[in-house]
Formats: structure tokens, sequence, C-alpha cells
């Protein structure tokens, strides 16, 4: 599965791990979902001024794919700008 610069979108934190239980939960035991998301960081700031805010921050990111089963993640900053999360289902059943 991929979230391409997408699932800051869903702005509401309990809809948002909602949605991703049920990504993990679609996913076969060998699943990877990939996430690809603009950070709520010090490059964001420049780039976006005040906007940087929409995005969501490093650590809440990592919380939330914890939280909602994924805890086999590799991370790659693409740019400055963005980050790429890939993690994988660890075959419990959340």
């Amino acid at each position: 599965v991929f979230l391409i610069l997408a699932a800051h979108e869903i702005r509401s934190l309990p809809e948002r791990a909602g949605f991703l239980r049920e990504v993990y939960r679609s996913l076969k035991l060998d699943g990877t979902l990939v996430v690809v998301e603009h950070l709520r960081d010090f490059q964001n700031f420049l780039a976006f001024n005040f906007g940087f805010f929409h995005f969501f921050s490093r650590s809440s990111w990592l919380s939330l794919f914890k939280d909602t089963g994924f805890d086999n993640m590799t991370e790659i900053k693409h740019t400055p700008f963005i980050s790429i999360f890939i993690l994988k289902k660890n075959g419990n059943v959340t």
C-alpha cells in the first residue's frame, strides 16, 4: 500500500489511527506500507512558513505507526523536505 503525501490529510488522530489499523489488517503477513510525507520540521518551516503546521512531526508518525501495529520500519530522507517510511506487517493481529 502506498500513501503518498496524503495520510496527513486525515486530520483527526482517531480517524488516522483507524485508517492505518485497517491498512494493517488488510495487508498480507509479508505486506508493506509505504508512507511518503512532509514532516513538521525546520526544513519544511523554511519551505512552507507557517503552512508547516499542516504536517505532523516525525515523533507523532512513529508513535502512530507503533500504536497501529507497524513496528518493523525503515526511514529514508528522500529530500530535505520529504520522508519515506517503509513499514512491514509484523505478523501480530491488532
